[in-house]
């Protein structure tokens, strides 16, 4: 696994590039085009710098309206043109923050917790606005940041069809996937997870408990992509791609 995808910064979990990969032809998704992330609530300064450098012009923030008002992006010195985020997110509160204040809270119920999430993500339509116009978007061929909370679900499952569509083959569509298990410490981070989580609950965690939502496992992807069935036919159906776009998005990434 090609660990030069990861880019180390101080403030944001997750950060990295996600081209690179090679399609099922033989040819090279273009490096320096396709990022996704965690939140960047936390940059510093060091990291605006570092993010100012990869020249992004649009950024898709994948959270719902409350979690970006609690965690607002730090954007100084970045300032991409193009901001696309969902006005509606079905919930008072993220869905994952709603069950942990009343869940069972075990691997196994955090687990299967995160199977429903995946199942749900990519059939709620406020998250295929964004991801058309994300597509849609990458056809201009600007570098782009995708990101939601932690920058794995959601962005995730998102960067997966990209991916997908561009024609990677689904062992490196899920290599991709799986990185985030190497570009985050989850050891480290869990018990001072645990304990914000907590805060923001009013209930005790157990650290080990969050696991499963803090890491990434193969079954949630494939939950996701099982759910929207055959991605040509969700692209078309749930997400109003045409031919036209899905050819503009491989003329300006693949080469």
């Amino acid at each position: 696994m090609n660990n030069s995808r990861i880019i180390a910064l101080d403030g944001v979990h997750n950060f990295r590039d996600f081209g690179g990969w090679k399609t099922k032809d033989g040819r090279d998704i273009t490096r320096g085009r396709l990022f996704r992330s965690g939140h960047l609530a936390r940059t510093t300064p060091k990291d605006r710098e570092r993010i100012k450098g990869l020249g992004l012009t649009t950024l898709a923030d994948l959270r719902q309206p409350s979690e970006r008002q609690r965690e607002p992006n730090c954007l100084t010195q970045i300032e991409p043109k193009t901001v696309f985020e969902t006005n509606h997110g079905g919930h008072s509160e993220a869905p994952h923050l709603e069950f942990l204040r009343h869940g069972n809270l075990t691997v196994k119920s955090v687990q299967a917790y995160m199977l429903g999430a995946y199942q749900r993500i990519p059939m709620e339509v406020h998250h295929q606005h964004v991801f058309a116009d994300v597509f849609r978007q990458l056809a201009n061929g600007q570098p782009l940041l995708v990101h939601c909370a932690a920058g794995k679900d959601r962005t995730g499952i998102l960067a997966a069809m990209i991916l997908s569509a561009l024609g990677v083959d689904r062992q490196q569509v899920f290599e991709d996937y799986m990185l985030t298990n190497k570009a985050v410490d989850i050891d480290t981070l869990l018990p001072s997870i645990a304990a914000r989580i907590s805060k923001q609950t009013g209930e005790p965690i157990e650290p080990e408990a969050l696991r499963p939502m803090l890491g990434v496992e193969e079954a949630f992807l494939d939950a996701a992509l099982s759910t929207t069935g055959p991605l040509d036919i969700y692209f078309e159906t749930a997400l109003g791609l045409s031919q036209d776009d899905l050819r503009a998005l491989h003329d300006a990434l693949i080469r």
